[in-house]
């Protein structure tokens, strides 16, 4: 399986997205699954899709710019520990497939 990209964003690129990374390489790596994991700002998604498409988005905010038909998933579950579990589940399955 080749390695999958996938970009974690915030408001900031910083605090909460640092977080919300973490738990997903340890979700990734559980499930055996090879990535690349960027972070970044909510504001530069867009223009990161634009110029390497992942494969996936986890983002802690609402995105309202165009990301081209990526797969986006809310990752605010990482944060609260409320639905976590089905939130690494929809992640595996997008990635998976």
């Amino acid at each position: 399986m080749h390695r999958k990209r996938i970009y974690v964003c915030c408001g900031s690129g910083i605090a909460t997205s640092t977080v919300i990374a973490k738990k997903v390489k340890e979700a990734l790596e559980s499930n055996g699954i090879p990535y690349i994991l960027d972070q970044c700002t909510v504001q530069q998604i867009s223009s990161k899709v634009a110029t390497l498409k992942p494969d996936l988005i986890v983002s802690s905010a609402q995105i309202t710019t165009d990301v081209m038909d990526v797969p986006v998933v809310m990752g605010r579950s990482f944060l609260t520990g409320i639905k976590k579990q089905e939130t690494i589940d929809e992640i595996v399955s997008i990635l998976k497939k």
